[in-house]
């Protein structure tokens, strides 16, 4: 996961430092969606902006989608937005406590000759793509 740099000017307008270019929130929510984080800060990047686009992606999104999402910004407001952060924190501890278990019992199994075939399979099907590619 890549940390991508924006720079916001003072007329709002966003600059991918990394790409050269001018950006929208949509443009945001797709790098962010791809699985890269943002910092979006002032052109001299000293002050931080990032939590402030990322509302406002939220929001833009929020528009986008159907009635449903007003009574969850209702709710999130009536129990604050703190709480539901940890809430989210647990959540995506738990997940990843759960990949690391379901990888561990995966590998416990496997020996390292099981390792060493697997290897091979994935060089031969690595060629054959190559091959269908030339």
């Amino acid at each position: 996961m890549e940390e991508r740099w924006i720079k916001r000017y003072a007329n709002r307008k966003m600059y991918d430092v990394e790409n050269s270019r001018y950006v929208s929130l949509g443009d945001l929510a797709e790098i962010i969606q791809s699985g890269d984080s943002i910092r979006v800060t002032d052109k001299s990047g000293k002050e931080d902006y990032t939590a402030q686009v990322l509302r406002q992606i939220i929001m833009d999104q929020s528009r986008q989608s159907d009635e449903s999402t007003v009574t969850a910004l209702h709710e999130w407001i009536r129990v604050g937005g703190s709480f539901l952060d940890q809430r989210w924190d647990e959540l995506r501890s738990g997940m990843e406590d759960w990949f690391r278990d379901r990888k561990s019992r995966l590998l416990k199994g496997l020996s390292r000759d099981d390792f060493e075939a697997l290897k091979k399979k994935v060089d031969q099907l690595e060629k054959k793509v190559e091959d269908l590619d030339a």
